[in-house]
């Protein structure tokens, strides 16, 4: 599934993209309209500083074959310079048992895959900055950057794990990324102004879905966080 096609299709399959979760719809109520979300968005991003959490990585594919391939593991986001930087580290792949590193940083993303010994890196290059607005979506990202690259729907309040969160659609300004990314779907967490769930579709309506939980803001990250650390014999694949 390609969702967005900013830098190498394999590169944004990686990352954007980037669940069993029960919910229920709640009544609407003045205090969670949109302008209260994108405030809180405001409030969140001024004080971000870093963020990691659990993570459940839901493929699906609905056409041309019906496949679901769900992942878990961990996802940390930092603001380094003014420059977000992204990992995730997955442990499982359909509860089996893998490891698969992903890191994005100054402008360079990397995938190592243990089982294949091998390790791709991409460089965004003057896609940077368009590839960086995806990344920071519900974690680290303003309100109001928000609506300048999106037409931003609020669609009510539900509980995500006993959680108040707050629905928004998103719906690209740029046309051309409208015709492959037409819509996002985006819970932030009404108390520390984070998402607890991201939907991304693609155009056949395929879609992928990050679902967050054991979130800590602002606190130390592990000192190797954005490294990766492979196995003798690995192949570097630079693309």
């Amino acid at each position: 599934m390609n969702f967005f096609r900013i830098v190498s299709p394999r590169f944004i399959l990686v990352f954007a993209g980037l669940v069993s979760l029960t919910f229920v719809t709640c009544p609407a109520v003045a205090e969670d309209d949109l302008g209260k979300v994108i405030a809180k968005l405001d409030a969140s991003a001024a004080k971000f500083k870093s963020a990691q959490a659990d993570i459940v990585w839901d493929n699906v594919q609905v056409k041309p074959i019906e496949d679901d391939d769900k992942q878990t593991g961990t996802a940390i986001f930092a603001r380094k310079g003014g420059q977000m930087q992204v990992a995730v580290h997955l442990k499982s792949d359909n509860s089996k048992p893998i490891q698969k590193d992903m890191v994005y940083a100054d402008g360079v993303g990397k995938l190592y895959e243990a089982r294949l010994k091998q390790m791709q890196v991409f460089k965004v290059g003057e896609k940077r900055s368009e590839l960086e607005t995806y990344l920071t979506l519900g974690f680290g990202g303003s309100g109001k950057d928000l609506e300048k690259g999106w037409d931003v729907t609020y669609q009510g309040v539900e509980l995500l794990n006993g959680v108040s969160a707050a629905k928004l659609q998103l719906i690209p300004r740029d046309p051309a990324l409208a015709k492959t990314a037409p819509r996002v779907l985006l819970w932030i967490d009404m108390d520390k102004g984070v998402a607890l769930k991201q939907q991304r579709f693609d155009a056949a309506g395929n879609y992928v879905i990050f679902s967050y939980s054991n979130i800590h803001l602002n606190g130390s990250l592990p000192s190797d966080a954005f490294e990766i650390r492979t196995a003798p014999g690995t192949q570097t694949v630079n693309h």
